[in-house]
């Protein structure tokens, strides 16, 4: 089964198995370092555990009468040459067999007129008598007299050092006890590193052979179930785009209000592509229109579709009863809405409806006439803010045995007033400091606080308090606001 890491799940996979094989062998890799660590501190200590021993154990007076008795090198030519020489090299020679040591051990001696450390004795067969130590001479020189370690040597050369010093029974250093070791031993880890990385890369081989089998198999119908649901996220997304586009051809556009009024602002923010919040005007002669701000049940798709139920009820209905007042238009817009939606004899509270404002202006009698289903109208009138409240009931929804009446409430208002409307999105939404609902009272503040913009720069500070105050939030609910100079 052949594969190409075209589509991102394959991607995926090959990524997943290689950061695996590259763990795998990290793992094998500081493992086998620290067996390698734990080797080599396991070897030095044996070697100074060898060395402390013998520099204890080793007669004094015998490695001093050698140094004495043959004081050129050479003159020791056998081990059985000299008794004394014998015993040391015997006790030498016990050690290392005992302990597997490849590396001899050696009695060593500082020469003070050459300046240099001589081997006297050693566990080899043959002797070395006097002759200059090989190794890292100036490190051993310089540690001469005293106990410790050190390595020597570059790579297959290295080795290990453990040293300690023969004194005696006056206290005087008369020599020293060199005990050494190939590194390479404590490196022998490495041999199984290797062999672990071989059963690894085998062992991956065969997973990965499994894997792209099966797996790939598995990820083909995935990915095919993916498309499929991609092609239909694609299709809704263009419904919805659509429906978005339709929706904004029933609203009217922003600047029918700058015709109607001096100065205006609509502020439209959906949660989603569509909204269930929509501002409305109907224009009924050159000093009376009507305005409206509706808040429908539900956001997204669902809202969308009752917001156009609305939308389109009020473009029917306020043209056939323009001399009537807005709390009787709600009246035969929630009759018509509850027909419309077959909500009659539902139980109290059942089904959707809407919240609206609803304003007729009128110029002629510097009136503006309310009335408002759960929404209400702000008023700026003389630099003093006042609250409206509409009513404590929807437009739409199932309450039986209720006939459904709004209030009336007439405004006298002078020129350069403005009225807010607003769905309840803005002072519904979480956030500030504490997560808490912006509230009704922080917009009036805000909208007192800026009465002296112009209602466009005015919509800005909204606006923008809106964003801070939401910060990272997901937005609530739709967003809508209308503000009017009348």
């Amino acid at each position: 089964m052949e594969f190409s890491p075209k589509r991102t799940k394959h991607k995926v996979l090959y990524a997943v198995y290689a950061a695996l094989l590259v763990l795998c062998v990290a793992v094998i890799t500081i493992v086998h370092r620290n067996e390698q660590k734990a080797l080599k501190g396991q070897g030095i200590a044996q070697l100074r555990t060898i060395a402390s021993t013998l520099s204890e154990e080793v007669a004094a007076n015998n490695l001093k009468a050698l140094v004495e008795k043959y004081t050129s090198p050479g003159l020791v030519i056998k081990n059985t040459q000299d008794a004394r020489y014998y015993v040391l090299h015997e006790r030498l020679r016990r050690t290392a067999e005992k302990n597997g040591l490849h590396a001899p051990l050696e009695l060593v001696v500082h020469d003070a007129q050459k300046q240099e450390v001589q081997v006297i004795v050693t566990s080899e067969d043959k002797p070395r008598f006097r002759d200059r130590w090989t190794g890292d001479h100036g490190k051993l020189l310089a540690a001469f007299g005293t106990a410790g370690t050190l390595e020597q040597g570059d790579k297959e050369q290295r080795e290990l050092i453990a040293f300690d010093a023969i004194a005696d029974a006056q206290g005087e250093v008369v020599g020293m006890i060199v005990a050494r070791s190939p590194a390479s031993l404590y490196a022998s880890a490495t041999t199984s590193l290797l062999r672990n990385i071989g059963i690894a890369v085998l062992l991956f081989g065969l997973a990965g052979l499994l894997l792209f089998r099966y797996v790939g198999r598995w990820l083909k119908v995935d990915e095919d179930a993916q498309q499929k649901l991609k092609e239909r996220h694609e299709d809704i997304n263009d419904s919805i785009a659509y429906a978005g586009k339709i929706q904004r051809a029933l609203v009217p556009s922003a600047l029918v209000y700058d015709e109607l009024f001096a100065d205006s602002f609509v502020i439209d923010r959906p949660k989603d592509v569509v909204s269930g919040d929509f501002h409305w005007v109907y224009r009924i002669d050159a000093d009376t229109c009507f305005v409206a701000a509706a808040d429908c049940t539900g956001h997204g798709l669902p809202g969308a579709m009752m917001a156009a139920i609305g939308c389109s009820l009020l473009n029917e209905i306020v043209p056939q009863n323009a001399h009537r007042d807005p709390s009787e238009i709600l009246s035969i817009l929630h009759t018509r809405m509850v027909a419309t939606l077959h909500q009659q004899g539902k139980q109290r509270g059942a089904g959707d409806g809407m919240d609206v404002a609803l304003c007729r202006v009128d110029r002629k009698a510097r009136e503006i006439v309310f009335a408002g289903a759960y929404r209400p109208v702000y008023w700026l009138h003389n630099g003093q803010l006042s609250v409206i409240n509409g009513d404590r009931r929807p437009v739409g929804g199932g309450h039986v045995g209720e006939e459904r009446r709004f209030t009336t409430h007439k405004l006298a208002y002078t020129p350069g007033d403005r009225i807010y409307l607003f769905s309840d999105g803005y002072v519904d939404q979480f956030g500030g400091p504490e997560r808490k609902r912006f509230m009704n009272a922080r917009l009036q503040e805000l909208i007192m606080v800026n009465r002296h913009l112009g209602l466009k720069e005015q919509a800005v500070v909204i606006e923008r308090a809106f964003m801070d105050w939401k910060g990272p939030i997901e937005q609530m609910d739709d967003v809508c606001m209308l503000g009017l100079a009348v």
